[in-house]
């Protein structure tokens, strides 16, 4: 049996607009950029708020200033390819959007078009977590 594997994601701002991945890949749909903590060759993990930076500059061209941390989402069943814990933190995005070729095509919605999209996992509650805290 495989271990837990550690997450960041987040909900990030870009100006008026909120960036979402739509994963084209491994688990498809629309999402919000985040991936798993890395570890080194000594076996000592990623720091979750480096992993969250890493992985938004990956999938999305951009950079993230994080400004919070909405949240540990580690529901057993949550996610369908194991035991995944995500941290979900919060930022604010900067620079020139650029699709992770063949794995992530970026989009920039609003709250609205966020609300009115449905997410995979249980990414739509992190949606809604994060609304009812602004």
């Amino acid at each position: 049996m495989k271990g837990v594997v550690y997450c960041a994601d987040v909900i990030a701002r870009y100006g008026s607009k909120y960036v979402v991945v739509e994963r084209l890949s491994s688990l498809p749909g629309l999402a919000f950029p985040g991936g798993k903590q890395e570890r080194f060759a000594d076996d000592v993990p990623e720091r979750l708020s480096v992993t969250v930076v890493r992985e938004f500059r990956e999938e999305t061209g951009l950079e993230l200033a994080v400004t919070g941390v909405l949240g540990t989402y580690a529901e057993p069943g949550r996610d369908p390819r194991g035991e995944y814990v995500s941290t979900v933190f919060i930022g604010i995005a900067s620079g020139i959007v650029s699709d992770e070729e063949g794995k992530t095509e970026v989009r920039l919605l609003d709250e609205e078009e966020m609300l009115d999209s449905e997410f995979i996992i249980d990414h739509g509650k992190m949606l809604r977590d994060y609304l009812a805290s602004q």
